[in-house]
Formats: structure tokens, C-alpha cells, sequence
């Protein structure tokens, strides 16, 4: 059985209210003693939601409140000049990520973003049974379609052309990922709303507009 979640990436430093002092590298030669160090402190800090897993910062979108929404919004806007929201305002890093009998199998990459849900359609409007790539960051995955199927590769730094050997890793049902699918639209529908009516509370011009870049509703069908 497979679930889709519709996830953001939320860094708790950058939305936290207050000061935490990062474990510096040089007092911790050892990494994995760094990195423990580091997990205790980022521990501490609770932001009201959770992550999809202990080494993440990918939030799914249901289960963030209109508070903690809105502190996210409105720290992501001060880095923005609004008479120029067009061109700097980016979809919220972050994207799909697709889990098997609660495994965790695939999650956005370097560079996904919540806009990427559009190149999970296009594996339901592809009519070839090829290899062809899934956009969801860097690196990516590959994926074809077999008899009702849809097969995924490991995680690849090379691209389609590139790769001369993938192995399916797992599949999945194609009719359980297009239903799956349909409600990840439904919530990042949603998910747009809910952002406008926040920037029309706190006065922000445009709101429609930036939720729309914000959430990379442009195109989805």
C-alpha cells in the first residue's frame, strides 16, 4: 500500500524564535560526535509540528497550523523586494514524497520544490514504456511504466543517457498513484488558500498571485 505526502522543507534554525549556538566543528573532530551534538540541540527546538523523520526537515503541509503557517510566511518574506515578488518570490523548497507500507522510498532532492508535483503527472500521462527521468531534485530517479506498474530506480547522479544499466528498486500500482496522487493536488489546493487568506491578514498586495508562485500552482492540472 502506497501514501503520497505533499511536503515543505522547514528549517528549524531559520523559523525559530529564539538563539541556539550550533556545536562548532573544531571542538568535535569526530563527525558522528558533531552530528549528535548538533541533533541535541536541534532537538530542542519546537516549532508546534513534525518532521517526516528524525534527519529531516521536510514537514508534510496538513499538519502545519495557521500560526506556525504564518510565522513561515512571514519570515520568507523578508528576504523578499514585493514590487519585484514576480521574479524572487520561489515555491517553497520541498515536494512529494512516496512511501510503501510506511517506508519511506522516495523524497524530494537538492533542489526539489513543492512545484515539482507536476513531474509525478507526468508519469500518469506518459504512453511509453521507457525509461524516462522524475525531476525531483538532484539526484533524481528514473521510472517506466510495465502492465499496470510503475517501476522506480535508486536515486542516480547520471542521467537518462548517461545510465546504462537501471534495476527497478520497487513498483508500485499505477491506478493507487494516480488516487494518491489526485489528493496531493486536492491538498496543495488547499494549501494555496490557505496561504492567501494568511497574506490578506497581514495585508500583503498580491496575495493571490504569491501563493500561487509560492505553492507552483501555475500550470498543474
Amino acid at each position: 500500500m502506497i501514501k503520497l505526502i505533499n511536503t515543505i522543507e522547514v528549517s528549524p534554525l531559520k523559523y525559530s524564535k529564539e538563539e541556539y549556538e550550533l556545536p562548532d566543528a573544531s571542538d568535535y573532530p569526530d563527525a558522528d560526535d558533531w552530528y549528535r551534538k548538533w541533533e541535541e540541540v536541534i532537538s530542542k527546538l519546537d516549532l508546534g509540528f513534525h518532521t517526516i523523520k528524525k534527519d529531516s526537515y521536510l514537514v508534510d503541509i496538513e499538519t502545519i497550523d495557521e500560526e506556525n503557517l504564518q510565522m513561515i510566511l512571514e519570515t520568507d518574506l523578508q528576504e523578499i523586494d514585493l514590487e519585484k515578488f514576480e521574479d524572487e518570490v520561489p515555491a517553497f523548497a520541498g515536494g512529494i514524497v512516496l512511501t510503501q507500507n510506511d517506508k519511506i522510498l522516495i523524497v524530494p532532492s537538492c533542489c526539489g520544490n513543492i512545484g515539482n508535483i507536476e513531474e509525478w503527472q507526468r508519469i500518469l500521462d506518459n504512453k511509453t514504456s521507457d525509461w524516462s527521468d522524475l525531476w525531483i531534485g538532484h539526484p533524481w530517479v528514473f521510472y517506466r511504466k510495465q502492465n499496470g506498474k510503475v517501476q522506480f530506480s535508486d536515486y542516480s547522479d547520471l542521467n537518462l543517457k548517461e545510465f546504462t544499466d537501471i534495476k527497478v528498486i520497487f513498483e508500485v500500482d499505477e491506478s493507487e498513484l494516480k488516487n494518491e496522487l489526485d489528493k496531493m493536488k486536492k491538498h496543495q489546493i488547499k494549501f494555496k488558500h490557505r496561504i492567501t487568506e494568511i497574506l490578506k491578514k497581514i495585508n500583503v498586495e498580491n496575495s493571490e498571485r504569491i501563493s500561487e508562485l509560492m505553492t507552483g500552482l501555475g500550470t498543474l492540472h
